[in-house]
């Protein structure tokens, strides 16, 4: 079945369910078929896939132009793909001359095309054999519900939540249950507002308008320097409420009393990390510090974890190991590849790397440059780069790690932090926990022939070259060969797309990670508290480096509840505690 037929699906899978369009008029709904129910599954992660495609071609596209056989592959498929395009010119051109065309020249062009296809289509199964999990993450091909299921373990449930204009559809699936609903009153228009108002309550820009809204609150002096506080607003809670009510809470049925929660979402969703979601009808004021610690946030019935496509489970199970015996059990019906690609650990347990030397002065984002002035053609800006601000706590995030971690860490900050060291890093490529604590620039803040990019300490202007530019973007981070668990982006907005509907959910730069084997990241929905995350980062790491809890997700959503409950009460909005996401593998 092809694409369209399965997007045509989708229509049709909501009169199904149940639902039809009088009013306010709604039947009972009827269950599905489970075979109808599959089809529509499989149906909604065209509809994501197809929505994300223009941001992984960009970064794929920029991936091809550097070194390596899997490059050489990708060069040599855009070359037949720019050929094929000729001869369908060539072709439409001997259509319109009708007559005048021989049979002969029509059957020597008809060849062409299918030669240079299969060709094409010989490539592509190169690059599945040999880089299974790159291909898996940039052509991802749905999974039905049963192969889904098979990829699930006892304690986890899967929500994919597809925003459409007219509702919302969602899908909960565990390993033995799966059902689906439809959200009129949460339409695509009607979910972005929520959204954009939510992040507005914290003081989080709005990344659709681009309206300016006010993060600092003052500043405080610290042995680093100056750094800014947060003067967080009241959180909305009933609209938090509202949107969980609308769109999980109907599947409790089906996804309640598991652990962990896998999600996929699409649209405006992706500018909201789920874990801030209320499950309980909110008392007492918004900005009532005691009304704050006593809802129930959805972070607290579930460790999450954020998966680039529901596919992806089966590169991260499946692809993304170094033996077949790490492979899920569910790997025998989802994926016939014995390519493994994750290389072993060895070295230190994490490398850090991060506060480069900039000269803006800390916290004083007024004088920052502007992010669009980052790219001087293929290269970035050194100039534009240094002007950002420094970043004191960068360092004391860092150097307090490298405490908690002692002989088996490696830190580096300062004029050490270069985009060269980081690339011809022994540590990075063997370490189980990488952090990387440093400015992070987004595609949609540096122009479309840009790319999302990490900022290290800048060369001279003259001393730039695409090895070092100060910027390591997402096509060369995807470079990068990692063993990791855990990648934490500690920069500003890395998690975010544009949060227009339909937007890629994860930036170029957080999937980039995934090509190069790390199997989770932690990645930021807005720029973030200093002392916050320093605390969220030593409490989330203290856990995983002691073994007291070897999930992940379950140590991010303890240090969640942590910081959030610190006995002055400082950090009990989620401006605060709910900024970051896990994305990828949960588990050990």
């Amino acid at each position: 079945m092809n694409r369209l037929t399965h997007l045509a699906l989708l229509p049709v899978a909501a009169l199904v369910m149940g639902f039809q369009d009088a009013g306010e008029i709604e039947i009972e709904p009827v269950p599905p078929p489970a075979e109808l129910r599959s089809e529509a599954f499989v149906a909604a992660q065209y509809a994501q896939i197809s929505a994300a495609a223009a941001a992984v071609d960009k970064v794929t596209a920029r991936f091809s132009a550097g070194g390596g056989e899997l490059a050489l592959l990708e060069q040599q498929r855009d070359e037949k793909l720019a050929e094929l395009q000729a001869v369908d010119r060539q072709f439409t051109a001997l259509i319109e001359r009708g007559d005048q065309v021989s049979e002969e020249q029509r059957r020597e062009l008809a060849e062409r095309r299918r030669a240079i296809r299969e060709d094409v289509t010989a490539i592509e199964e190169r690059i599945n054999t040999e880089f299974p999990q790159y291909f898996e993450l940039t052509r991802p091909k749905p999974l039905d519900v049963a192969q889904a299921q098979a990829l699930l373990n006892d304690d986890e449930a899967l929500l994919m939540v597809l925003v459409a204009d007219d509702a919302s559809y969602v899908w909960g699936v565990t390993r033995d249950k799966a059902d689906w609903i439809r959200s009129e009153k949460m339409n695509e228009k009607a979910l972005a507002a929520a959204v954009a108002k939510l992040r507005s309550s914290m003081g989080v820009k709005d990344t659709r308008s681009g309206a300016p809204v006010d993060l600092s609150g003052g500043q405080q002096e610290t042995d680093a320097g100056t750094l800014t506080t947060y003067a967080a607003q009241p959180f909305d809670r009933k609209l938090a409420y509202e949107i969980y009510s609308e769109l999980i809470a109907p599947l409790q049925d089906t996804i309640g009393g598991k652990d962990v929660l896998l999600t996929n979402v699409s649209g405006a969703l992706t500018a909201l990390p789920l874990g801030l979601l209320v499950t309980e009808s909110p008392e007492g004021a918004d900005n009532d510090p005691n009304a704050l610690r006593r809802t129930g946030w959805l972070i607290d019935t579930y460790a999450l974890a954020e998966l680039p496509s529901v596919s992806s489970l089966r590169a991260l199970r499946c692809l993304l190991i170094a033996r077949k015996e790490d492979a899920h059990p569910g790997c025998a019906t989802a994926s016939g590849s014995d390519n493994y690609a994750r290389s072993s650990r060895g070295g230190v347990s994490l490398a850090g790397y991060g506060a480069p030397t900039l000269r803006g002065e800390p916290g004083d984002t007024d004088n920052d440059t502007d992010p669009g002035d980052a790219y001087d053609g293929q290269l970035a800006d050194t100039e534009a780069l240094r002007s950002l601000s420094k970043l004191p706590h960068a360092k004391l995030e860092l150097e307090s790690l490298g405490k908690t971690f002692g002989s088996a860490a490696k830190i580096v900050t300062g004029d050490e932090a270069t985009e060269s060291a980081v690339k011809a890093s022994k540590e990075i490529a063997s370490a189980r926990f990488i952090v990387f604590s440093t400015h992070g620039l987004l595609a949609t803040e540096v122009g479309d022939v840009a790319e999302p990019g990490l900022v290290f300490t800048p060369p001279a202007p003259d001393a730039k070259s695409e090895q070092d530019d100060g910027l390591l973007t997402a096509s060369e981070a995807a470079t990068l060969d990692l063993a990791a668990d855990l990648v934490v982006l500690s920069a500003c907005n890395t998690a975010a797309g544009s949060g227009e509907p339909g937007a890629e959910g994860l930036s170029g730069l957080a999937r980039a990670f995934l090509f190069a084997g790390a199997r989770s990241l932690m990645v930021s929905h807005w720029a973030v508290s200093d002392e916050a995350t320093s605390l969220l980062m030593q409490t989330t790491f203290r856990q995983l480096e002691s073994g007291d809890i070897a999930s992940r997700a379950r140590a991010l959503q303890t240090a969640m509840q942590q910081v959030r409950n610190t006995s002055d009460g400082s950090f009990v909005n989620p401006v605060f505690w709910a900024p970051f996401s896990l994305v990828g593998e949960p588990g050990a």
